[in-house]
């Protein structure tokens, strides 16, 4: 199971769960891709989480997106950053640089 923004999505027995912290700039989702377990990890029973900093245009396109924190570091980092480049927010007024959402991912 993925939960992603409050949606459940079934998906084997996984959970990789998007959380956007404060310094999200009051940003409003539209779409918000769930990221995919990576096999290595499931197969090692691995769970862990990823920081990522990223930078919203004013299309509501994400950009620059950039491990901040990861636990354990460089497991699920490539499925958190190729999640979030493809998220996308309501155009905000200006660009907000410095978003940060946790993903949390979980067995």
């Amino acid at each position: 199971m993925v939960v992603c923004a409050g949606l459940v999505i079934a998906a084997s027995s996984m959970v990789a769960v998007p959380t956007a912290l404060a310094a999200d700039g009051g940003l409003v989702a539209k779409k918000r891709v769930a990221p995919v377990y990576p096999r290595g990890a499931e197969r090692r029973k691995i769970e862990g989480h990823v920081v990522v900093t990223y930078t919203v245009d004013t299309e509501g396109k994400v950009s620059d997106v950039a491990v901040a924190e990861a636990v354990p570091e460089g497991v699920f980092d490539d499925a958190a950053m190729r999640a979030v480049s493809r998220w996308k927010y309501e155009p905000p007024a200006s660009v907000v640089e410095g978003a940060r959402a946790r993903i949390t991912f979980k067995l």
